[in-house]
């Protein structure tokens, strides 16, 4: 399952990035989202590989939704993660793929076809960029902290608090509107917490296992454990985890 999900994630990266800067077109799918023919793509070239491989799985992906079959798999798939920042021709978008195994996470792929990083994680087994190991940051005090958010005005204007709230609690803050990014800048140990406002369950699949094999820590806002069908997030690198938690309170 594992080398079908990589093979998935990079073929559907070179899709990204063959159309990368030539879009065809750009639809409205609600008046809180866009989504382009790279979107549509890239998801055919993911769930092809999976439905020849094992017909019988669940998946749920952004574009398709859920395909609703009863099994114990579910294939969790961003085909394009960033896609206002792809359409615009911001790097930070990517490709995520998740799998579960009765409702646990087991595997997870994102590829960064821009930085030409690829990451890799298995329940128990550590995360990997590029073939090398991950590693959080180590940071202790919150307030020496780098973070990200998101503000997601378009969905909910509980964006705006968490950034209000973090504002001075923390030594500074990022937006780059992009779950990909922001998960995997934490596993990577650049930033030491990515706070998220509202999410989607194929955004956070892959992501919240790449931190957690880091050594990091993910959660709702409420501290409670993590699974893909909550909408907020708390990554960090642990450290700073509970220090987060009573900010955004």
């Amino acid at each position: 399952m594992k080398s079908l999900m990589i093979k998935a994630a990079k073929d559907a990266g070179k899709v990204l990035m063959k159309h990368y800067g030539k879009i065809k077109f750009v639809r409205e799918k609600n008046k809180t989202s866009y989504f382009t023919n790279v979107d549509l793509e890239s998801e055919k070239v993911i769930i092809s590989l999976i439905k020849k491989k094992f017909p019988k799985h669940n998946i749920i992906s952004e574009e398709s939704g859920n395909l609703g079959k009863k099994s114990d798999y579910i294939w969790y798939i961003d085909p394009l993660d960033g896609t206002h920042n792809y359409i615009n021709n911001f790097p930070h978008f990517g490709v995520s793929i998740g799998l579960a195994y009765k409702g646990e996470m087991k595997l997870g792929v994102i590829d960064l076809p821009c930085f030409n990083e690829f990451y890799v994680a298995e329940k128990g087994k550590g995360a990997l960029l590029n073939g090398k190991r991950l590693k959080v940051s180590n940071k202790k005090d919150v307030k020496r902290s780098f973070a990200l958010t998101d503000l997601v005005y378009r969905h909910t204007p509980y964006g705006k608090i968490i950034f209000d709230k973090l504002l001075g609690k923390v030594y500074d803050i990022r937006l780059l509107g992009c779950a990909v990014s922001g998960y995997t800048m934490v596993a990577n140990g650049i930033v030491d917490a990515y706070i998220v406002p509202y999410t989607c369950p194929w955004d956070v699949a892959a992501g919240a296992l790449i931190v957690e094999e880091a050594g990091g820590k993910v959660t709702g806002h409420d501290g409670e454990r993590w699974n893909p069908d909550n909408r907020k997030f708390v990554a960090s690198n642990g450290k700073i985890h509970n220090q987060l938690l009573k900010i955004i309170k």
